[in-house]
């Protein structure tokens, strides 16, 4: 029983012991306020003898634990804001850092809206919207003027300079000052605008007057800026290449900025003569513009189009058995005369040649109005594209005497074809045999006539009777 006691109270005193070894930790809340306006500050790091914590939540608050026995370093940091610093007791739980906003470099710089330029000595004015706070500086030689700011803050920029209009804009300050730039736009500044009158898109390179002055040549939105007095009239001239020139009156009213011009395109006439290759005119010829049928050629070979839009524009003319004529129209003159010349259509001719048996003769050399065109195959053909005409063709092999003959195709003809046929060289074997009749005849007469020449005369004889009477 002794030992059991004895026991118990050295477990006890163990315990005890162990006790005082271990140090409790402390919980900590600390909430990160704007010094200003007591906003909450949201992203803000937290460190504890250099370590990081974490950061603040929405509502600016972050916990944490600590084991320090005396007081110990807290920092706090915040883009924007300067840094914050204390010393925090120990048995502190709660902590509460107000933060004061950092000064930034606001840097504002002012252009020429119509040169780009820098606009220097101009009065630049910024106020603090929340405290009202002003200052002013005026841009140097480019432009720029620089403001000392706090982050996060929200500002108004004024900028009056003579010979513009005022501008009036605001900004956000955020953690860091982002550079800020302004257009200055001239006092009285109007702009024109050049439009087709069709298609309303802008004409690109119209060259705009004013009261007789060039104010400018208008680019891909078809805009001319320039400046002028308002309430007031004025002359203005607009023109480019293939359309009607504008001129006319426009009146400047007081706020207007804009006004829009409408240019229609030119039209000029055109005139097509048709002839066929023989330089004769074609009368009923089609014609069509960029597709589309607009008429026929008189007897004369003319057709014309009063009013052709300025502009490049296909056309293509045409007639039965005939190549169709393509060409261009570019009527940026006061007039186009189009001369279309028409070329038959070629027709397959075939040139068949073959002997007096009507056996097909291959290798025959054929010659058309004295060219030759080739020779003919194993089936004794030639085969030719000929356009509508009249043609001497001929035909040559050795051994054959030369073929001719004349042939004629016709407009629109689908297919000719022409037989030759070629007589061997030499006498033909009806003529050989009469000759050899002939000089059989001969012969057979020459011998009779002979065998007659050379048979001796007989005398007759009376017998009984001699002497005189």
């Amino acid at each position: 029983m002794v030992c059991k006691l004895r026991f118990l109270g050295i477990a006890v005193l163990a315990l005890l012991l162990c006790g005082t070894g271990v140090q409790a930790s402390t919980l900590v809340d600390v909430t990160v306020e704007d010094a200003d306006n007591g906003d909450a500050l949201k992203g803000a790091t937290v460190y504890v003898e250099g370590s990081d914590e974490g950061t603040t939540n929405s509502r600016g608050e972050l916990s944490y634990r600590h084991s320090e026995s005396s007081r110990y370093d807290l920092k706090v940091t915040k883009s924007g804001y300067r840094d914050w610093s204390g010393r925090i007791d120990a048995d502190d739980t709660s902590v509460t850092v107000r933060m004061d906003r950092s000064s930034l470099d606001l840097k504002i710089t002012v252009y020429d809206a119509d040169t780009f330029q820098p606009v220097s000595g101009v009065w630049v004015e910024i106020t603090n919207k929340d405290d009202g706070e002003r200052d002013s500086e005026k841009t140097d030689s480019t432009g720029l003027a620089t403001f000392e700011v706090m982050a996060n803050e929200d500002y108004s920029v004024k900028v009056e300079a003579k010979g513009y209009d005022l501008l009036q804009r605001d900004i956000e300050v955020d953690d860091e000052a982002e550079p800020v730039q302004f257009w200055l736009y001239p006092e009285g500044r109007f702009a024109f605008r050049v439009l087709d009158a069709k298609s309303h898109t802008p004409v690109v390179n119209a060259t705009v007057k004013v009261g007789g002055t060039v104010r400018g040549t208008t680019g891909s939105d078809g805009i001319v800026t320039t400046v002028l007095d308002t309430d007031r009239r004025y002359l203005v001239e607009v023109t480019r290449p293939t359309y009607t020139d504008y001129s006319q009156e426009v009146y400047v009213r007081e706020n207007a900025v804009l006004t829009d011009i409408f240019l229609s395109k030119s039209t000029y006439p055109v005139f097509i003569t048709v002839y066929d290759a023989e330089k004769v005119p074609m009368t009923g010829a089609s014609v069509s513009i960029d597709g589309k049928d607009v008429g026929v050629t008189d007897s004369y070979g003319r057709f014309s189009l009063e009013s052709v839009v300025a502009g490049t524009h296909s056309i293509e003319v045409s007639a039965p058995g005939y190549v169709t004529w393509k060409g261009t129209c570019n009527s940026l003159e006061q007039k186009t005369d189009l001369v279309a010349e028409l070329v038959p259509v070629s027709a397959p001719v075939a040139v068949i040649v073959g002997s007096p048996d009507h056996k097909p003769l291959a290798g025959v050399a054929i010659s058309v109005n004295g060219t030759a065109r080739g020779v003919t195959g194993a089936d004794g053909t030639l085969k030719l594209d000929l356009a509508p005409g009249s043609y001497n063709i001929s035909g040559t092999l050795e051994g054959y005497r030369p073929a001719y003959m004349v042939q004629t195709v016709a407009t629109g003809s689908s297919g000719e074809s022409c037989l030759l046929t070629m007589q061997p060289s030499g006498l033909p074997l009806g003529i050989i045999g009469v000759v050899a009749v002939i000089l059989v005849l001969v012969a057979v007469a020459g011998v009779i006539v002979a065998g007659k020449v050379e048979m001796p005369a007989r005398r007759s004889h009376r017998p009984g009777r001699r002497g005189g009477f």
